[in-house]
């Protein structure tokens, strides 16, 4: 037996389960048999797998990985992968975007948490801001990632029924009105984890009105959106303007081994990335660094999002809510969030006789791993219930999965309802 050494404030922190810590540890403890519809992994396609090779093999004739493994590139990273990642984002934006406008890191999970905590908590001068969640439910990632507890204020929107068995929620701007705490930064994901809703142009500029007014950052997550994967299902194009973070990922497209993204920001921002990606990391991976050279510049980003990965997406949602509606009808009281983007269902359940994360372990048990929705809501101390009649559902998986996890979620969800 150890010494029980007496933990800080920030060490105390992690001693405690997460959201994002459940959902990691059932991804990579599953058994065999199990419906794995509760992670955020893409799925294994075999043409994006292939350009993977491709590339990885074109490493091994020229010599590069002498480079790739034996050496560190700079905390700002590889200066050829900085000015292609600028040039595309400028082409995709239509604005002029500059090399020291760009950090890599080590993923979006990584570049949050060090903007969330730029941006929120104690600051100089004695003042407590806190981070805005402009609509609720949002990525589960954020929640845990403040140093500061009770870091977190949002709006909840509006739910406009859409359908039979649908429906989104809607920014409610005029609720911004009512927000009286101080804040340091608006955030949101586009396409949003959990939901699938994609954030239309008009209501990124309202959003971004807001934080100018209150002289703060707008934060965009793009992880499973622009210019890669591409996993959008809209019109809605990529969007940038002065005032704007934004985050982007290698993961969704494919890569979500090597840990490798990259924030869009102002030069000061950037410095302040880099620095701090010095303490942390020393520097970025260069694995990533040097796949991202090359998948750029052949032009492959384009090609597997658009041709291939944004295809097989719309083809794998079609399959779960085919499943559902024909597994759940008749047995379940459900609604389904419009799915606008990324690879996720959000499901809204009614009569069910417990709560959503009170059924997790039965699910769990009987082979089939969800992420129930409460995670997806800040904690507050006002005993609200968020998210308890609601799941997120993963539908980057084999067909059969998706169908017998879906089979499995309506029987034992029917034994629980009213």
């Amino acid at each position: 037996m150890g010494q029980d050494f007496i933990f800080s404030k920030f060490g105390a922190k992690f001693r405690n389960q997460t959201g994002i810590g459940q959902l990691m540890e059932d991804l990579g403890n599953l058994s065999p048999g199990v419906s794995m519809l509760g992670g955020g992994s893409p799925a294994l396609i075999p043409e994006v797998e292939e350009v993977w090779r491709k590339i990885l093999s074109q490493f091994s004739e020229s010599g590069a990985w002498d480079s790739i493994l034996g050496k560190y590139e700079t905390p700002s990273g590889k200066e050829e992968t900085l000015e292609i990642l600028a040039s595309l984002l400028s082409s995709e934006t239509g604005t002029s975007i500059s090399k020291d406008q760009i950090a890599i890191t080590s993923g979006s999970q990584n570049a949050f948490y060090l903007l969330l905590n730029f941006y929120s908590g104690r600051f100089e001068d004695g003042t407590f801001k806190k981070i805005f969640l402009p609509v609720l439910p949002e990525y589960i990632g954020y929640l845990d990632q403040p140093i500061d507890p009770d870091s977190f204020s949002y709006s909840l929107g509006k739910e406009i029924v859409t359908g039979e068995d649908g429906f989104r929620y809607e920014l409610d701007p005029s609720s911004f009105d009512t927000i009286n705490e101080n804040l340091g930064c608006v955030v949101m994901s586009r396409p949003t984890n959990p939901t699938g809703r994609v954030a239309k142009k008009e209501e990124l500029e309202q959003i971004l009105k807001f934080a100018r007014s209150k002289n703060i950052p707008f934060l965009l997550d793009n992880a499973y959106g622009f210019p890669f994967p591409g996993i959008v299902f809209s019109d809605e194009k990529l969007f940038h303007s002065e005032g704007m973070i934004q985050s982007f990922s290698f993961s969704k497209i494919g890569l979500p081994g090597v840990r490798t993204g990259f924030v869009l920001g102002d030069p000061e921002i950037i410095k302040a990335l880099n620095k701090a990606n010095a303490v942390l990391n020393l520097a970025g991976g260069n694995l990533g660094q040097y796949i991202a050279l090359e998948f750029v510049k052949s032009g492959e980003w384009l090609k597997l999002s658009r041709d291939i990965v944004k295809p097989y997406y719309l083809k794998k949602r079609e399959l779960a809510l085919s499943s559902i509606r024909r597994e759940w009808r008749g047995k379940l009281k459900f609604r389904i969030h419009e799915s606008e983007g990324a690879f996720f269902l959000w499901v809204q359940f009614a009569g069910l006789r417990k709560k959503i994360s009170e059924i997790y372990p039965l699910l769990k048990e009987n082979g089939v791993i969800i992420v129930p929705g409460k995670y997806f809501y800040p904690v507050t101390n006002s005993g609200d219930s968020y998210g308890e009649d609601s799941v997120r559902i993963s539908f980057a998986r084999e067909d059969s999965e998706i169908q017998e996890g879906i089979r499995k979620i309506g029987e034992i969800l029917s034994t629980c309802t009213d």
